[in-house]
């Protein structure tokens, strides 16, 4: 049995069907849907409202002149991103901050056939994926629902290009002896962060699971969606970045060694390549050098 949704969540989506109701019946509107964490089911008071409205064609002049206008609140910001056909707004109810971001059907398609059919990602796309494969649909369900049953599609070619690009490891030593007891706490922070960011985008290709660590919230959530995982994944990397570095670096090296392992099970096609970094590794590991060392002659065979 899931979870039970949090109390903010459940009042967020029933705000969220009120507030959209002068976009309705608007012409050119096929489809809105609200993502973040209200239909994830997480939210709490700090959450704010993210609905995404897809059109056949943007009535930008209909947009400026403030579709809520009818309505106590104040819209903060509005603006048209560039030479994109895509619009934010930006709506304050009191403190809870409600996000209004506008596209064409036509951009989303090209967005999911870029990643679909071209096979091609950064991480503001998988973002958007990933958002909307766990949002709710609020108007036109039948075909956010289509959208989304397009959306359980994860090519091999977007799965091998995942795990290969996030398969880079610091070498044993840099982050604790090269980096914290430097005194540099800023790169042995974002170097933590960094393979920690490495290790959640190679296990979502292993699980083919769509999420972005571009900013990386409800990591739970997501590892929850992944059967394929380190034990106690995300205990464990909580636990090294709230511990002293010496218990750090042995919990990363721990799961690096897991996910390595992981990967090689179920991508044996790369199985090559992980023996090469499990070889790699610990021979060019950071140790100290307090003494000079001797130049020597290298004797002939």
């Amino acid at each position: 049995m899931g979870r039970q949704p949090t109390p903010d969540s459940v009042w967020r989506i029933e705000f969220a069907k009120e507030v959209i109701r002068p976009y309705v019946e608007q012409p050119g509107i096929k489809m809105i849907v609200l993502s973040g964490s209200p239909p994830k089911g997480l939210s709490d008071q700090y959450s704010d409202l993210d609905l995404i409205v897809f059109w056949d064609a943007i009535d930008g002049d209909w947009l400026e002149a403030e579709p809520l206008s009818g309505i106590e609140c104040d819209r903060r910001y509005f603006r048209k991103m560039g030479e994109a056909d895509l619009y934010l707004e930006g709506y304050y109810f009191g403190n809870l901050k409600v996000d209004f971001g506008h596209s064409t059907l036509a951009d989303w398609k090209d967005t999911v056939d870029g990643v679909l059919e071209r096979h091609e990602f950064d991480a503001d796309t998988f973002d958007a994926i990933a958002g909307f494969r766990t949002s709710l649909p609020l108007v036109g369900e039948e075909l956010a629902l289509d959208w989304k049953r397009r959306l359980e599609e994860y090519p091999d070619e977007i799965r091998t290009k995942v795990v290969g690009q996030h398969m880079r490891m610091f070498v044993p030593g840099y982050l604790l002896n090269q980096a914290l007891k430097r005194g540099d706490v800023l790169a042995y922070y974002d170097g933590l962060c960094l393979m920690f960011k490495n290790m959640l985008n190679i296990l979502a290709g292993l699980n083919r699971v769509y999420m972005s660590t571009g900013e990386p919230r409800w990591i739970e959530y997501y590892l929850g969606l992944m059967p394929i995982r380190p034990e106690n994944a995300w205990e464990r990397m909580r636990t090294a970045l709230e511990s002293d570095g010496e218990t750090a670096v042995e919990i990363l090296e721990e799961l690096t060694e897991d996910i390595l392992g992981l990967v090689a099970t179920h991508m044996p096609e790369v199985a090559d390549r992980v023996e090469r970094i499990r070889t790699m590794r610990p021979q060019m590991a950071v140790e100290g050098t307090p003494d000079r060392p001797e130049m020597r002659e290298r004797t002939k065979a």
